[in-house]
């Protein structure tokens, strides 16, 4: 579709003219981009087309207030949830030492520690704290209310501002020639370093250059504008493949939608739910390869009876934090010999007084302490039977000497 002279003419006064909202949350929840679709159905034509096929590439979206420091603020945190994403706490903390050996940059161009240090010291404890979430984690609801928090917020943006700056003036040469005659210092003294000074194409560079490629993150900008054509147009910057986590390869992506003079940060169908179900670290459970016998004073051995309202199976009664963990207050078995609640008796009036105490092996039941004659407990059918007493012989007949015949 063709354009007047004066239609151009309006529709520049437009962009030139957007205020984006400096309302709302710092950093929004995800929402469905087809209110980005909703917000544009009655603006340009150009934008209705391009706004209609964003949802079908990209899902969701999070707003990002619009006061100036939009851009650092999308990029920092596409930064922190790029590295949630990996699920890798060892990665995260690799962060943490490299952004530390930054601090020599900052250094080598004459800023004092005493300040900047207040910034950095933000950045590094959220990194330290994201990786202490990991491998589990809380799909970034931490990571969210962080970032609006805006003292925390604002001194990550300042510390990637100087980490920018200082990495432009110690690599002039790549940025010289697109400062449009200006020397790096200023340019970095009135577009870097600045508050509420919205990022620019050669910021964005150089702080993908400095903190972003290295880290192995790849970034993705989405430029919504009156070009030709119904996608919108976008500019890659592939993460430094020698850093790149092959497992985690192709997850850990920053994607952004410009808009005149305002930054959001888009998702596409695949960035969503990636990360892994929350890990519960050293679990408590107690695994048995044999039954556990648990007297208790309520109950005697026996070789009778079965009592089916208390049959239990190995490692699969409930108890507290596990549920593979036996409880404390039953016998615990699968065999047929399983104790039943008869009336309490003595070894004293059971003929089956045996002191069988060889030690047990897999596959044999465990050996109960004696003597059967003391306390309240007689043996159960395992400790007088031929099968289980092996050779132990038992007598049956009086027991009468020579003298006693006589």
């Amino acid at each position: 579709m063709a354009y007047t002279d004066e239609e151009m003419a309006h529709y520049q006064r437009l962009s030139n003219d957007y205020v984006p909202d400096a309302q709302g949350p710092l950093v929004s929840p995800r929402q469905p981009s087809q209110k980005i679709t909703s917000e544009y159905a009655q603006a340009d034509p150009i934008y209705v087309h391009k706004t209609t096929t964003l949802p079908q590439q990209f899902s969701q979206y999070r707003t990002v207030r619009g006061d100036g420091n939009c851009g650092w603020r999308a990029l920092a945190f596409g930064y922190f949830e790029a590295l949630l994403q990996t699920a890798d706490p060892s990665r995260v903390l690799g962060e943490v030492a490299r952004l530390t050996s930054l601090n020599n940059v900052l250094d080598s161009v004459g800023y004092a520690s005493d300040i900047y240090e207040d910034f950095t010291d933000v950045t590094l404890d959220l990194l330290r704290e994201t990786a202490a979430t990991l491998p589990g984690h809380d799909d970034g609801a931490a990571l969210l209310a962080s970032f609006n928090e805006p003292s925390v917020c604002n001194a990550i943006i300042m510390h990637f501002r100087l980490v920018t700056s200082a990495w432009m003036k110690t690599h002039a040469d790549s940025y010289i020639h697109y400062t449009e005659n200006q020397s790096i210092q200023d340019y970095c003294s009135t577009n870097i370093e600045p508050h509420a000074v919205e990022i620019d194409n050669l910021g964005l560079q150089a702080c993908i250059d400095a903190i972003i490629k290295p880290a192995g993150i790849a970034v993705q900008v989405l430029y919504l504008d009156r070009s030709p054509g119904e996608q919108v147009n976008q500019i890659d910057w592939p993460a430094e493949p020698s850093t790149v986590n092959a497992p985690y390869q192709g997850t850990s992506n920053i994607r952004l939608l410009y808009r005149p003079g305002h930054y959001d940060i888009l998702y596409k169908h695949e960035d969503i739910n990636i990360l892994p179900a929350t890990v519960v670290t050293n679990p408590q459970i107690n695994l048995m390869s044999d039954p556990v016998y648990i007297p208790a004073s309520n109950i005697c051995y026996s070789r009778h009876g079965l009592d089916l309202d208390n049959f239990y199976i190995p490692g699969l009664a409930s108890a507290g934090v596990s549920p593979l963990a036996f409880s404390t207050d039953a016998f615990i078995s699968n065999s047929i010999y399983a104790p039943s609640a008869l009336p309490i008796t003595t070894a004293a009036t059971d003929p089956y007084v045996v002191p069988y105490a060889e030690p047990a092996t897999i596959g044999q039941p465990p050996t109960l302490e004696g003597p059967w004659n003391a306390d309240r407990f007689r043996p159960s059918q395992y400790q007088v039977e031929e099968k289980f007493r092996h050779v132990i012989p038992i007598r049956t007949e009086p027991c009468q000497t020579e003298a006693m015949k006589q």
